[in-house]
């Protein structure tokens, strides 16, 4: 099959595959299709006021391995610019909660297979970049103690000494005036010659730490309990340095506490607390509590996080809950097809490897039977040359006879011939006779010429069957590479695919959780907007109040449940539409 061909073999699997996809995993109905899906999404986060920025385009990422959901997680935005504050929280929280499903649905750990010093850097550069995001950093070390503890350099308690030391140095700065260019030397490394012939690394703030004290610096870092990011004089230390002074067991449990400090900077800035803004005054209940009693409730009922009392949520459970049935799905469809791949791959190599076996003994056989015929017709050939060796000697012996009785002078009964018999007579006599000793040994060697030119042309015979034995090889061992070749452009596909389509899975989920949280932010502050007109006419007329109540508190629940409905919009068509799938199946 030449190229074109393989290629609209791929695009015919792809679209089968991704309509496979839409039935089985998307559970959507005949005629619909995931574009129309993101449609949908986009309409229904537009109408909340959610801004999607192109999170559901089409153009499919740089593709990676799709096993690694690390790597699907980095090509994701963790906490999404393209939505406002309090849409983006949310949305770092339900990708963290969605890959850690993921996780552990798939029986290991989601992000550890791809982390490194790389993601490190960037994870430091984010921390700085996004200033809402803060990165504790660990504290910076007085210049007159030393925070190493390390036994090479303890510093003298007397005051007058440090006082001293503290002077030469500024004495040496005041003498050179290039001291201020020069970095700074290791400050907990004795002053001693021999000190100065260690490693030392530059740090970005100017200092020079040797490597005992750069691997104690982030050391007493990592095994701080805030778990602080290690850092000299509060700038943080780059991750190829840790590279290079920590060991592959240290380097090890630091990239598990960078994954640590990524989930909890995800996590952290999530959705604010659903009870509002402290400066919201709030209206009395009607049981005449107060508004001490009732923040006094509120602080007992507000220990839980934020990201706690948003796991309680009926609604963002029904979400989770759908997500995790999407992605328990999907998994069984990605199984599914890897199956099916390597069960028609082993379907394929059994019967190539049956024709394969069939080609070479026909091959074979038909070999032998050449050779076989090759045996016959030379052993015919000698046996048909030893008649005419032994025709050849009885005429020969005939011949001889009647020149002897020539030669002789008499007939065969004796009489005389009276005939002159010649010298020439004698010599043709010598010669016959001469032929007939000579016969055999030339008939013997004429069959030894036959056998040698028979054997010579066996093996010539023998050496091109090999040759064609070789070459059948040769074609089968190509076809079992095309085979191959093929196997794994149809793995490489479907791997893309998975890809592909997991990303535009979180995406989705993303944006789900921001129109979620973006419901939640509307209606709580449709909530505080109603509280703050009750108090207004609180303060006008006390006689208003319980009309104030009857006449905005049915409008605040109708927009609570409409806003509810449209934060859940995406979710309800979706739950339709497996329905309906069902159904139809």
């Amino acid at each position: 099959m030449d190229s074109t061909g393989l290629r609209s073999a791929h695009e015919e699997a792809d679209v089968s595959r991704q309509q496979l996809y839409e039935r089985r995993v998307l559970l959507l109905p005949e005629g619909q299709t995931e574009e129309m899906l993101d449609e949908r999404l986009r309409v229904a986060a537009k109408e909340l006021g959610v801004e999607v920025m192109g999170l559901l385009a089409v153009s499919s990422p740089p593709k990676t391995k799709p096993e690694s959901m690390r790597t699907f997680s980095s090509e994701l935005p963790r906490r999404s610019e393209s939505i406002d504050s309090e849409q983006s929280r949310f949305t770092g929280f339900t990708s963290n909660t969605s890959d850690l499903s993921r996780g552990q649905l798939n029986g290991r750990r989601p992000f550890r297979t791809s982390l490194s010093f790389k993601d490190y850097d960037d994870f430091l550069s984010r921390g700085r970049r996004d200033g809402r995001h803060k990165i504790s950093f660990s504290p910076p070390s007085p210049p007159s103690r030393s925070t190493f503890s390390l036994p090479l350099y303890s510093p003298s308690p007397s005051p007058k000494k440090s006082f001293c030391h503290l002077r030469g140095l500024s004495m040496l700065k005041l003498r050179r005036t290039d001291s201020v260019l020069s970095p700074v030397g290791c400050p907990h490394c004795p002053r001693e010659v021999q000190s100065r012939k260690r490693a030392q690394h530059a740090m970005p703030c100017g200092h020079r730490l040797c490597t005992p004290a750069l691997r104690q610096t982030i050391q007493a870092a990592t095994a701080s309990k805030s778990g602080a990011v290690p850092s000299c004089c509060g700038i943080p230390i780059p991750g190829n340095l840790i590279e290079q002074a920590m060991t592959q067991e240290e380097q090890e449990a630091m990239l598990d506490k960078l994954e640590q400090w990524d989930e909890a900077a995800s996590i952290a800035p999530s959705i604010k607390s659903e009870i509002g803004p402290p400066g919201v005054r709030r209206r009395p209940a009607p049981g005449g509590r107060t508004i001490s009693d009732e923040s006094r409730v509120d602080s007992v009922a507000t220990n839980h996080t934020p990201s706690e009392r948003l796991l309680e949520r009926p609604e963002f459970q029904e979400l989770q809950n759908h997500h995790n049935e999407l992605s328990v799905r999907f998994r069984t469809w990605i199984e599914e097809h890897r199956a099916l791949i390597q069960s028609t791959h082993d379907r394929l190599q059994t019967e190539l490897k049956a024709r394969q076996e069939a080609a070479t003994e026909a091959l074979v056989e038909h070999h032998a039977n050449a050779m076989a015929e090759a045996e016959d017709k030379q052993v015919s050939a000698e046996a048909n040359m030893r008649t005419a060796h032994e025709k050849e000697k009885r005429d020969h012996a005939t011949a001889l006879k009647h020149m002897e009785a020539y030669c002789a002078g008499t007939y065969a009964n004796g009489e005389p011939h009276n005939r002159t018999i010649t010298e020439s007579d004698h010599s043709e006599l010598t010669k016959a006779r001469w032929v007939r000793d000579t016969m055999d040994n030339k008939h013997a060697s004429v069959i030894n010429v036959l056998r040698g030119d028979q054997a010579r042309r066996m093996k010539m015979r023998a050496d091109r069957q090999e040759r064609e034995v070789q070459e059948l090889k040769k074609a089968q061992r190509q076809e079992e590479l095309e085979a191959a070749r093929a196997r794994t452009a149809e793995v490489v596909g479907l791997e893309g695919f998975v890809g592909e389509r997991w990303r535009r899975i979180g995406v989705r989920w993303e944006l789900d959780g921001a129109v979620f949280a973006k419901g939640l932010e509307v209606r709580r502050g449709g909530v505080e907007e109603n509280t703050v007109t009750e108090d207004a006419d609180q303060q006008s007329s006390l006689g208003s109040e319980k009309g104030v109540e009857k006449d905005v508190q049915p409008g605040a629940e109708q927009d609570l449940s409409g806003l509810a409905k449209m934060g859940n919009m995406y979710l309800g068509e979706t739950a339709g539409n497996a329905a309906t799938s069902g159904q139809a199946s």
